[in-house]
């Protein structure tokens, strides 16, 4: 199992050049993309905003109900559907 110090230096160029093409590679794939991951990066700092602010957010929602009652309880029956899902599938994988 001894390598020759020249098999080694050998296995070391074509690793390098290996990292070298996959590194091209991902990048030639991720320059496609790059107006989605512009979008879900900005999409997780709004999110992140609204967690830092939350009297913001509940100060909307409170302004939101007052204006259109109705839309806010159907938006309310929606989200707790929505988290009785996820709690679910959440036990569900737990």
């Amino acid at each position: 199992m001894n390598l020759s110090l020249t098999e080694i230096r050998s296995r070391r160029g074509e690793l390098v050049e290996r990292a070298r093409a996959e590194r091209v590679a991902v990048r030639a794939l991720l320059d496609g993309q790059s107006n989605v991951l512009w979008l879900a990066d900005r999409g997780v700092a709004i999110i992140r905003l609204l967690v830092a602010r939350k009297g913001l957010l509940l100060v909307a929602a409170l302004a939101f109900a007052v204006v259109h009652p109705r839309r806010a309880l159907r938006w309310v029956v929606r989200g707790w559907g929505l988290f009785r899902i996820v709690r679910k599938i959440s036990r569900a994988f737990a």
